[in-house]
């Protein structure tokens, strides 16, 4: 059986960009199972929605939970969903939107579902990042981890920067957990869809809303934006191999910070802390 395990949490995330992936995955591989808030939506494929709110870390366990409970395999796990352009807030949880739901909610749920995929192996993960991961740090001048980086205080807070930081956060989640799980017939990978499709992850400000109008013309289709995924996902050429950051269907480096093999180390300790200190209980 080959199961593809989708990530969406509808507020905060690409809807459009998922199902179009979604729907050229299913070329090579169904039936798939998606988690999302839109449990009405039709499929010509055998498919199955469930509900996930990553900003939420209960709503991950539980998310987890049900899964195990099916007894399925999953071979493909696409960590799709992103926050873009939030006015500042905190979840229930404590930490700012924008970190949580890009990058700790994905963290978790990939280590609750670590032992499932280690079954199904061989198995990939794929981590939707992004080209803006460049543009930024998330160490201090010293070179150590800054967590008023990640997860800011309302005062220090600015969308764009808050985004590209998850993104980075995403490459360096990608390449650790390519290191630990790969032993275990486990890849994972980070993507870039493509620079400023037109979707809803702009519909938090009128403004980027416009930018994005303007460039539609000039950027990429959902379609064109969902090959480097299932690219990720399905290619018989990439069984096996992990730890990269594609492009275009193409690998290519990232930049220098997303690379640092210290850095991926340092944020999945902090990552682990976090989840600890909420919920009480180890992460894996």
């Amino acid at each position: 059986m080959f199961s593809v395990l989708s990530r969406w949490h509808v507020p905060y995330c690409v809807q459009p960009a998922g199902k179009s992936w979604l729907t050229l995955l299913l070329h090579t591989a169904c039936p798939f199972l998606s988690s999302c808030l839109d449990t009405t939506s039709k499929h010509k494929a055998k498919a199955e929605a469930m509900t996930l709110d990553l900003a939420l870390l209960h709503s991950v366990q539980h998310f987890a939970e049900a899964f195990k409970a099916k007894n399925v395999s999953l071979h493909v796990l696409v960590c799709n969903a992103a926050a873009f352009a939030l006015p500042w807030s905190l979840t229930k949880d404590g930490l700012e939107t924008t970190f949580q739901v890009n990058h700790l909610g994905h963290f978790y749920l990939v280590q609750l579902l670590q032992d499932v995929l280690c079954r199904s192996a061989p198995a990939r993960v794929i981590v939707v990042s992004s080209e803006s991961h460049r543009f930024t740090d998330i160490s201090d001048s010293s070179g150590q981890l800054d967590f008023s980086r990640l997860s800011p205080s309302q005062n220090d807070y600015w969308a764009m920067l808050a985004y590209n930081r998850s993104k980075l956060c995403n490459i360096l989640f990608s390449n650790e957990l390519h290191r630990r799980l790969s032993p275990r017939g486990v890849t994972s990978n980070a993507v870039h869809p493509g620079n400023m499709m037109y979707s809803s992850i702009h519909r938090s400000w009128w403004v980027y809303t416009l930018l994005f109008t303007l460039a539609r013309p000039f950027t990429k289709s959902m379609q064109q934006g969902a090959a480097t995924t299932v690219y990720c996902a399905a290619a018989p050429e990439l069984e096996g191999l992990g730890g990269m950051y594609f492009n275009n269907c193409c690998r290519c480096l990232p930049s220098p910070e997303a690379q640092s093999e210290e850095v991926a180390r340092a944020l999945w300790a902090l990552s682990d802390r976090l989840i600890q200190e909420r919920l009480g209980s180890p992460s894996d």
